[in-house]
């Protein structure tokens, strides 16, 4: 049988196991009864307020036969267990949809562990057992079947929609979980932020119209092209890095460890013996250019970043399926450009000789700064928020939702007195709540197609640089396109589930009064004595 999510597998064994429980209590204290003997005390009543008019009696006792056949059917099929349709005869199975990373997942099971920390935190589900009871996973016959059927056609349709896309999401998830955590590379990221790339953006700003035009020129040459007039906004521009007067002759303001001294760039190191009084001593390292620092094939910064971890790799990788259209150069810029935007550089005088920190007025600058970006954020939140974490959290809360129905069942069957009515209405609650993973997929499906939809050349730098930068790199500072697509994702996500369980709603009503109607037609012959307000109908109430 195959469920929906991992959480799934143990809430169903748990769900059923809680519901023995009930089932064994109301069976050891003898209420099971009660329902019947309610219905025996109310025949014997009618039967006296209606005295010895034998068609009127005899029409109250088949009526009530079929009454105590049809609450013995409902109590054997969806109150009794047996072990014929145990949980442990059954493999309980939970297969992930097929992503970038994981084209084929493995099939997790009941019988073999899922391979998740659920193995070891939900341990008594996997032999059936809440603290040590013993055998509780018996389903009645009618819900066992109910669970099979909904399980079924959720996984017939979403294999439809096994190919349907949602890569770019993906990769989106991945570039969010990814970090750089190496200290050393961080400081070094910052170090050029500091001492390149914003004395790269300062010179281009302050280029005059002779240099504004050379400049722009430059943007719309073809090695530029591709990357868009957004290129110059981060460090590893591509103008920047081809663009005479930039990277190419800019160098760090301090020496770089790795980057040997070449005294035919760092001329003002002294080349030869030191001096005899000692005045001046070279460094360890030299000075390399920009360009050099950011493409160096061991130590660049460029190359650091995509190499960190196998997270940069693995999305190095990834993106290749999602814009066939870029260069392996533009994907490595891409992916560095993410893994810069995680450290969050800042400006730094490279001198020294900034203002001292921590004065009052820093402190109310940027304080008026925080609030300023906390309002924008709480502005943006809706539309920042990303799909992957929850979709997992609704299938799990529809997995704690399936254990309560299941445990309650019992309880339900009880207090209904064994009503028909109420055992098909709970077969409708219980594929209601199981076919909103359906809804889900569907939406997933509806969103990677918004997205291409939206994004229609989605396969060169600039429109994947849109795409990134307006969901990760720059969270505050949503695009209109892309706020759109997080809250038509959002309103699928709640909404469809919402509509499927109302239209449900609404079908199980129906269902309700045509089965009161066909019980309510049993009952005519109770009804022939003119005169008389019928009882089998109060009977029935």
């Amino acid at each position: 049988m195959s469920l929906d999510s991992y959480l799934e597998i143990f809430t169903t064994f748990y769900g059923w196991a809680f519901a023995n429980i009930i089932g064994e209590v109301l069976v050891g204290t003898g209420l099971v009864v009660l329902p019947f003997a309610i219905m025996v005390f109310q025949a014997w009543y009618e039967a006296k307020d209606q005295g010895n008019e034998t068609n009127t009696v005899m029409g109250l006792i088949d009526r009530i036969g079929l009454r105590l056949w049809s609450c013995l059917f409902v109590m054997s099929v969806c109150f009794a267990s047996n072990p014929v349709t145990s949980l442990h005869r059954v493999n309980l199975t939970y297969t992930p949809p097929a992503s970038l990373a994981d084209p084929n997942p493995d099939t997790s099971s009941s019988q073999s562990g899922t391979g998740s920390g659920f193995d070891q935190a939900m341990a008594n589900a996997q032999d059936g057992t809440v603290s040590a009871v013993g055998e509780l996973t018996y389903v009645p016959a009618w819900w066992y079947s109910v669970m099979a059927i909904s399980s079924g056609l959720n996984q017939s349709v979403k294999a439809g929609l096994a190919n349907a896309g949602g890569n770019l999401r993906m990769v989106e998830e991945s570039a969010r979980q990814a970090t750089i955590s190496d200290p050393k590379l961080r400081a070094d990221v910052q170090r050029f932020y500091s001492e390149c790339f914003m004395p790269a953006r300062s010179q281009f700003l302050r280029a005059d119209g002779a240099g504004i035009s050379s400049s722009g020129a430059a943007l719309l040459a073809p090695t530029n092209t591709a990357y868009g007039p957004t290129d110059v906004d981060w460090m590893g521009s591509q103008f920047f890095r081809t663009e005479p007067g930039y990277y190419m002759d800019n160098r760090s303001y301090n020496p770089v460890p790795g980057f040997a001294i070449d005294y035919s760039r760092d001329t003002e190191y002294y080349n030869g013996a030191p001096p005899a009084d000692g005045s001046v001593i070279n460094p360890e390292w030299g000075r390399p250019t920009c360009s050099q620092w950011w493409e160096d094939s061991t130590q660049g910064i460029r190359t650091r970043l995509v190499n960190h971890a196998g997270t940069w790799q693995e999305l190095l990788a990834r993106l290749g399926t999602v814009a066939s259209g870029m260069t392996d150069d533009q994907k490595t810029d891409m992916v560095a450009r993410l893994a810069a935007t995680k450290t969050n550089p800042q400006y730094v005088d490279p001198t020294g000789l900034g203002q001292e920190s921590g004065s009052v007025s820093d402190f109310l600058r940027n304080a008026g700064s925080a609030f300023g970006v906390f309002g924008l954020g709480m502005s943006n939140l809706l539309a920042s928020i990303t799909f992957v974490p929850l979709v997992t959290g609704l299938l799990m809360m529809q997995a704690l939702i399936l254990m309560g129905m299941y445990m309650f069942l019992p309880l339900v069957t009880f207090f209904s007195g064994f009503n028909l009515k109420v055992m098909f209405l709970g077969a409708v609650a219980i594929f209601t709540v199981k076919f909103w993973a359906v809804m889900w997929a569907i939406a997933i499906w509806v969103d990677a197609h918004l997205v291409s939809a939206m994004y229609p050349s989605l396969v060169n730098w600039s429109q994947i640089a849109e795409f990134f930068s307006t969901g990760i790199t720059a969270p505050l500072n949503n695009g209109y396109k892309r706020m759109l697509l997080n809250l038509l994702l959002i309103g699928m996500l709640v909404g469809l589930p919402t509509l499927w369980t109302s239209m449900m709603v609404w079908a199980g009503a129906k269902l309700g009064h045509q089965i009161d109607g066909m019980m309510g037609k049993a009952d005519s012959t109770a009804q022939q004595i003119p005169g008389r307000t019928p009882i089998a109908g109060r009977f029935m109430k």
